[in-house]
């Protein structure tokens, strides 16, 4: 799978301030196009939201020291434009902006954007695309590529031999006994990326459907089509598995079956981890486990007794 890049597109309209005296002012207008994907943003619906840090280069140095450039709100209409609360005005310095998704008046950190994996929000974050020019009131147009700060792990299911309807109700990623490799919370960089786990959330990740099943039925053969692949989302691990640190859990045909992540494994930042699982007689298998970028991940199959 390509990786999931979104490219924010700002043009900045020519108009006058007053109180800029005889320096020419431009109003920030945003624009945003994501490249074509199989992860679980595609495009922004209408009335997402991002905030945007708008800076002289750092988080906390607000551009033209106006405190309003900070977690400035911008909302995607209904005709495809973006709405920016309030209004931003670049002047001739260079403005750095750093952005992230979705939305929130209460991250007014630009250094620590909370994140979690309980609700599994595709959370987003990125800043100017490599090798943009300054931006100013002389070149107003910034491009933002934006990533994905969670890791993705999904799954290429297949059954053989299965008496059952093989109906895939619930996914879950859990620590296992004792263990806390894996974290719930974090907070993240916006200019750097990185990301600081919050000490003592350690619960697991799942999703779910009891009525029609993430899977209504197990396939003989394996679907190529990505879209189709029960996904979860989980905060990346900070160091490499080891023998029962994580473990997943399949719910089929009412039946829970459990999987011991292979030891090294680390999901990261961004990255998507598929694993082939088949569910044969009473057996579940996970085989190789490929790593691609949301961009890629790491790819992969397993079994499960």
């Amino acid at each position: 799978m390509m990786a999931v890049a979104s490219a924010l597109v700002i043009n900045l309209s020519s108009c006058n301030n007053d109180n800029e005296g005889s320096i020419q002012a431009t109003a920030l207008k945003i624009q945003t196009d994501i490249a074509a994907t199989r992860a679980t943003i595609s495009s922004f619906p209408v009335n997402s939201s991002l905030g945007l840090f708008v800076t002289t280069g750092t988080l906390g140095s607000n551009y033209e020291s106006v405190a309003s450039n900070t977690n400035v709100k911008s909302t995607l209409s209904s005709s495809g434009t973006w709405a920016l609360s309030p209004a931003v005005y670049l002047s001739n310095d260079d403005a750095t902006v750093f952005a992230y998704y979705p939305y929130d008046a209460a991250k007014t950190n630009g250094t620590a954007i909370g994140m979690e994996h309980a609700s599994q929000t595709d959370y987003m974050y990125g800043t100017h695309t490599t090798g943009q020019s300054g931006i100013n009131n002389g070149n107003p147009t910034v491009n933002l590529t934006m990533k994905h700060a969670l890791a993705l792990v999904q799954f290429k299911m297949s059954a053989t031999n299965y008496p059952g309807t093989g109906k895939l109700t619930k996914v879950e990623i859990s620590n296992g006994a004792g263990k806390t490799l894996l974290f719930s919370e974090g907070s993240m960089n916006l200019s750097s990326g990185a990301i600081t786990n919050t000490t003592g959330k350690n619960i697991s990740a799942f999703v779910e459907n009891t009525s029609t099943g993430l899977l209504a039925s197990i396939p003989a053969v394996a679907s190529t089509d990505e879209s189709t692949y029960p996904k979860v989302m989980v905060l990346p691990t900070a160091a490499s598995v080891a023998a029962g640190d994580l473990l997943i859990y399949f719910t089929i045909d009412g039946k829970v079956y459990s999987w011991s992540v292979p030891s090294a494994t680390t999901w990261k930042s961004g990255t998507k981890n598929t694993y082939s699982v088949t569910l044969s007689g009473t057996a579940l298998t996970v085989g190789n486990v490929v790593i691609t970028d949301w961009t890629g991940g790491v790819t992969g199959s397993a079994g499960l007794n």
